[in-house]
């Protein structure tokens, strides 16, 4: 649509001041773009050249003819809409997006000005005792801060223990508090000094050097308190549900507890990196390149590696053992201490820790898995009556789980299988106990305590082995004399 005032020019044919203003503004429009071309083909500002005297006639006949004019005024805005477009997909950082310069920009002037309304500043004596009178008053702040952060790290101790989490949890964000507190303090007394001895210090500390350098270090800070307060919460919330599981749920937690932090905190360094890298001015996305790259060939020349991280993620997806189990895996036996995605450490009964990559286990045996059984093999002389003994084993469980001490261990009466093989001088009866998962030990070695002194008390024998000595027989039946030195025990 055309604005009534060109409407006029339009009507009379001839040039008036609008139609030189649009031709001037349309001129300026175009030498952006061919400033830019220019600069990008040649390198150097010295050999950009102005429009001909013949593109600025046709820009004329553009202009007065009103269908040419439109289609022109389309196109800048074409023109326009794809320069916003560009400027999109750039990527923005934390300092842009908060606008960061001029908030920083307008502390700063504020600052100044507050310092020269002292008026201090004009003699030697005067600016000396203006930056004591800074010094004094950041150092104040600073010292107000870290006691801030003492105080309020304090009245979290009450929430920490109530809902089950970590003693230090959330110390990190009052750590990141203080020394952001001390660098803002620095930043704002080397400003000071700047400003103060100017005519001294100026040319080496410029006063936009300082201004950029504080917006980036604000930025850095801003990036550090954020990743801490996320990586606080999340810990903070699995504590928390695990706080509120049993035995077997805590077990679970604890396992995959360790995992999942060092997975989160990969994650975090990584952003957070990328998110520092990019308020310096580094450009990451070739850095993800060439990392998706390295990631590559590690993962062909480290195949051992990945079958690690496979096999344990199986493994403790499908939660096959936990903290605290005692399991035997790679032909090795102990209590599980710690689990991480390529390698499992157990701690045998000796104290002897090994360590057992997961591509190494092909079974894994959980002996403390929901509960246990102690599995009893108790052998007795062929003269003995099975069906007594029997009945003495399970006096001796019924005592035991009438006992205080023992009862909370045993989860069911002693199951007796039977007669389960004849040895060469015994007769083993198998029988099993129920016990909770790490109790089978404490309450089998108390039941063969009993059994001894219950098959004392009725006389059963428990066999060992024997070696009978038969020396022969004469043709008519008649037993062989031994040898003196045997019968003297040679």
């Amino acid at each position: 649509m055309v604005p009534p005032r060109l409407r006029g020019v339009e009507d009379r044919g001839g040039p008036t001041l609008a139609a030189v203003t649009a031709l001037l503004i349309a001129l300026l429009l175009l030498a952006v773009p061919y400033a830019a071309v220019g600069a990008q083909e040649s390198g150097s500002a010295n050999e950009r050249q102005a429009p001909s005297r013949e593109q600025v006639d046709d820009l004329v006949r553009v202009l007065d003819n009103k269908a040419q004019r439109e289609q022109f005024l389309e196109r800048l805005q074409s023109l326009s809409l794809a320069e916003d477009s560009l400027d999109a997909n750039e990527p923005a950082v934390l300092s842009e997006a908060l606008h960061l310069d001029q908030k920083v920009g307008r502390w700063l002037e504020r600052y100044i000005g507050t310092l020269e309304g002292f008026g201090l500043q004009r003699s030697t004596l005067g600016r000396v005792a203006l930056v004591a009178a800074a010094m004094l008053v950041v150092s104040g702040i600073v010292l107000l801060n870290n006691w801030a952060a003492r105080v309020f790290n304090r009245k979290l101790a009450g929430p920490r223990a109530r809902y089950h989490l970590d003693a230090g949890r959330f110390s990190s964000l009052f750590a990141v508090q203080v020394w952001a507190g001390l660098a803002l303090a620095a930043m704002v007394f080397v400003y000071t000094l700047s400003q103060v001895y100017f005519d001294t210090l100026g040319r080496w500390l410029p006063a936009d050097l300082l201004v950029e350098f504080a917006e980036t270090a604000l930025a850095v800070l801003l990036v550090l308190l954020l990743f801490a307060t996320i990586w606080e919460l999340c810990n903070a919330i699995m504590e928390y549900l695990g706080g509120r599981k049993g035995r077997g749920g805590n077990a679970r937690m604890q396992t995959l507890l360790p995992l999942v932090r060092n997975g989160l905190m990969c994650v975090l360094v990584l952003f957070a990196g990328m998110v520092l890298l990019s308020e310096v001015g580094i450009n990451v996305v070739p850095l993800l390149a060439g990392a998706g790259v390295l990631g590559i060939a590690i993962g062909f020349g480290a195949q051992t590696l990945v079958k690690d991280f496979l096999t344990g993620f199986t493994i403790i997806a499908e939660d096959l053992v936990h903290i605290g189990d005692v399991v035997t895996v790679g032909g090795r036996t102990g209590e599980v201490m710690r689990l991480t995605i390529r390698k499992i450490e157990l701690r045998a009964l000796d104290g002897t820790v090994h360590t057992v990559p997961f591509s190494e286990i092909s079974v894994v045996d959980n002996l403390t898995k929901d509960y246990s059984y102690y599995m009893l093999n108790v052998g007795i002389a062929y003269r003995e009556d099975t069906d007594a003994v029997v009945d003495c084993l399970l006096e001796v469980d019924r005592a035991l789980r009438e006992d205080r001490g023992f009862s909370h261990l045993i989860l069911e009466p002693l199951e007796v299988l039977g007669v389960d093989r004849f040895g060469d001088s015994a007769v083993v009866i198998k029988a099993r106990s129920k016990t909770r998962p790490h109790d089978k030990w404490t309450v089998g070695r108390e039941f063969n305590r009993r059994m001894k002194y219950a098959f004392d008390e009725r006389n059963i024998e428990i066999p060992f082995p024997h070696q009978t000595l038969y020396i022969g027989e004469d043709k008519h039946g008649r037993p062989q004399a031994a040898a003196r030195a045997l019968l003297d025990g040679a």
